[in-house]
C-alpha cells in the first residue's frame, strides 16, 4: 500500500470524524471539514491519474484535480473560519479578499482556462493566510483554547509547499509531505475541538456549582425569613392575645362596677330610698368615664401610624410647650410638677401630629410617675446627633427595675407594684407614633431616681437647622 493511499485512508477516518463531531455537538463548521477532508482524500486516491506534465495546467484532467484541491482548500479555511467564529468588520472582509483569488482560479479553470501551477498555489492557500490572521485574533481574545497553534498550523500549510521546493525536494514529492501536514492539521482541529469542549464543561460545571451554592444561600436566606416571620407572627399572636386579655380585664372591671351599682341604685328606688340611689349615680358616671377614657386610648392606638408620616418643617420648641400644656390641662398633678426643658434645635422635618402624640404621651406618663416626689420633676432634653435627634423625658418618680425595661411599651403593661392609675396604654401610643416616623425608642432606668424615656429620628436635621457650635 503506498504513503497517497494511506494518507487517503487517513483523510477519510478525519471525515468520519468531522462528521460525528457535527452530528453529536453540531460544532460550527465541522461539516465543512468533513466535506474538505472526504474531497481531499478522494484526490489523493485519484492522483496518480492526473501527473503534472508541465507548467500548466491545460487539461481537462489537471484542471478537474487542480479544482478538486482548490474547493478541498476553500471547504477546510471556511469551516476552520465559522469553528472559530465567523468574523465581523475588517477581519471578515479580509478573510474574504484572501478566498477571493482561490473562488476566481477555481471559476476560470472551469470555463477551460490555463493557469499555472505556481499561480494556482498561491491563490489556492491564501485562504489559510487570512483564517490564521483569524485564529491569532481569536487567541487573543479568549486565552487557553489552543487558537493560537491554530493559527501557526494553517501559516504553515501555504509556506510549506515552497519551504520544501526551495530545499530541492522534487514537485512530484510535495504531495506526500502535504498530506502529512494536512493530516497533522485535521488532528489539531480535532484536538483544539476535544480542548475547547472541555473547557466549555469546565466553565459549565463552575456555572453550575456556583449557581448550586447561590441557591443554597437563596434557601438559607429564604428559611431564615420564613423562621424571623413566623417568629413575628408568634410575637403578633401572642400580643393580640395579651391585648385581648388587657381589654377584658381593664373592661370588665369598670362594667361589673357599673352593673352592680346600678343594680343597687334599682333595689333603692324600689324600697323609696332616693338618698342610696343619688349616691350610686355618680359613682356610675365616674365608672363610665373611666371606661370612655380607655376606649378613646385604645382608639388612639389603633389609629397613630395608620396614615403615612409626613416630612414637614416643624418647631420642636413649640410642639414640646403646646404637649406640655395639654399634658397640664389632662391632669392636675401636671399643675404642681417642675417641667423643665433644655435648648432645642430649630427645625425638624417630621410629621407633627406624631411628634406631639409622642410627646403628650411620654411627658404625661412622667409627670404621673413622679407625682408621689417631694419634688416632681419632669425635664425634656434633646441632643443633636449629625442630622439626628434624640428626644428624653427623665422624671424623678418611682422609676423600674431594669429587666422590665424591653415590656414598658407593651399594650396594657404596668410595672407590679404601680400605684398609679392607668391603662398601660400611653406609652404603646408613643411607641406606636415614633417608629411610624421611621424612629426607635427605648427606656432607660435610673437607679432609684426615676426614669428616662428616649426616642431617636434618623435624618430629620437640615444643615440650615442645626444649632451653631459654641
Amino acid at each position: 500500500m503506498s504513503i497517497v493511499v494511506v494518507e487517503a485512508l487517513v483523510m477519510v477516518v478525519l471525515a468520519v470524524m468531522f462528521t460525528a463531531v457535527w452530528l453529536r455537538s453540531r460544532e460550527p463548521g465541522t461539516w465543512l471539514l468533513a466535506i474538505g477532508f472526504a474531497v481531499a482524500s478522494g484526490w489523493y486516491f485519484l492522483s496518480g491519474l492526473a501527473p503534472n506534465t508541465g507548467a500548466d495546467i491545460d487539461t481537462l484532467t489537471e484542471r478537474v484535480s487542480a479544482a478538486a484541491v482548490g474547493v478541498a482548500i476553500l471547504l477546510r479555511a471556511i469551516g476552520v473560519a465559522l469553528y472559530l467564529g465567523w468574523p465581523s468588520g475588517w477581519m471578515r472582509r479580509f478573510v474574504l479578499l484572501c478566498c477571493l483569488p482561490a473562488l476566481a482560479s477555481i471559476a476560470w479553470l472551469a470555463v477551460g482556462g490555463v493557469l499555472s501551477h505556481r499561480s494556482y498555489h498561491v491563490a489556492g492557500l491564501l485562504p489559510y493566510l487570512g483564517v490564521a490572521l483569524l485564529a491569532f485574533e481569536r487567541a487573543r481574545q479568549e486565552p487557553g483554547n489552543a487558537h493560537g497553534l491554530l493559527g501557526i498550523a494553517l501559516l504553515t500549510l501555504p509556506l510549506l509547499p515552497f519551504a520544501l521546493a526551495a530545499a530541492g525536494v522534487d514537485s512530484g514529492d510535495l504531495r506526500y509531505y502535504t498530506g502529512v501536514a494536512v493530516i497533522a492539521f485535521g488532528m489539531l482541529v480535532l484536538t483544539v475541538s476535544l480542548l475547547r469542549r472541555h473547557r466549555a464543561l469546565a466553565r459549565e460545571i463552575e456555572r453550575r456549582t456556583e449557581a448550586e451554592a447561590q441557591l443554597r444561600d437563596a434557601n438559607q436566606r429564604l428559611e431564615a425569613r420564613v423562621a424571623e416571620r413566623t417568629a413575628h407572627l408568634h410575637e403578633l399572636v401572642a400580643g393580640l392575645e395579651s391585648f385581648n386579655r388587657g381589654v377584658s380585664h381593664d373592661l370588665r372591671g369598670p362594667l361589673g362596677g357599673m352593673a352592680q351599682l346600678a343594680r343597687t341604685a334599682v333595689d333603692a328606688m324600689a324600697r323609696g330610698d332616693a338618698t342610696l340611689a343619688n349616691r350610686a349615680l355618680p359613682l356610675i358616671a365616674e365608672q363610665c368615664d373611666a371606661s370612655v377614657k380607655m376606649v378613646n386610648a385604645m382608639l388612639e392606638l389603633a389609629r397613630v401610624g395608620d396614615a403615612p408620616a409626613q416630612r414637614v418643617p416643624v418647631q420642636l420648641a413649640r410642639v414640646v410647650e403646646s404637649a406640655i400644656d395639654e399634658v397640664r390641662l389632662a391632669q392636675p398633678a401636671a399643675r404642681a410638677a417642675n417641667v423643665r426643658c433644655s435648648a432645642m434645635p430649630g427645625v425638624l422635618l417630621a410629621d407633627p401630629v406624631l411628634l406631639r402624640t409622642a410627646l403628650v404621651n411620654l411627658i404625661g406618663n412622667a409627670v404621673k410617675f413622679s407625682s408621689d416626689a417631694d419634688e416632681p420633676c419632669v425635664e425634656v432634653n434633646t441632643t443633636v446627633d449629625g442630622h439626628d435627634v434624640v428626644v428624653c423625658v427623665k422624671d424623678n418618680g418611682c422609676g423600674f427595675p431594669a429587666e422590665l425595661a424591653p415590656r414598658l411599651f407593651e399594650p396594657f403593661f404596668r410595672a407590679p407594684g404601680a400605684r398609679q392609675q392607668g391603662h398601660g396604654l400611653g406609652l404603646s401610643v408613643a411607641r406606636r407614633a415614633v417608629e411610624a416616623m421611621g424612629g426607635r425608642i427605648w427606656a432607660e432606668p435610673r437607679a432609684g431616681r426615676g426614669a428616662e424615656l428616649c426616642f431617636r429620628l434618623g435624618d430629620v436635621l437640615s444643615d440650615t437647622s442645626m444649632p451653631a457650635p459654641a
